[in-house]
């Protein structure tokens, strides 16, 4: 369990979360916007997955989550609950 001193901010995950779908060639530009509707696909989902999982670690986005919470503020609280590091957008985890 993490504690709340560690516990990333979910906005800095949308901003993240936001650039990074830009970068896969999503259309997403606001927190309410749908993964699916702006472009998403299962090869886009299991790239996405990666890269969150390299930012905030294993396990930070569960695939059941990005299918049922697939705006990016769902997809970004989902990271938030998950997340076992906390990530800073624009570094690399170490």
């Amino acid at each position: 369990m993490t504690d709340q001193a560690t516990t990333p901010d979910v906005t800095a995950i949308q901003e993240w979360l936001l650039g990074t779908c830009r970068d896969l060639g999503l259309q997403a530009t606001e927190p309410g916007h749908d993964f699916f509707e702006t472009g998403g696909t299962s090869l886009t989902a299991i790239k996405l997955i990666a890269k969150v999982e390299e930012r905030y670690g294993d396990g930070a986005l569960p695939p059941d989550d990005l299918f049922t919470q697939s705006s990016m503020r769902g997809i970004a609280a989902s990271i938030g609950r998950n997340a076992t590091v906390t990530g800073t957008p624009g570094e690399p985890r170490a």
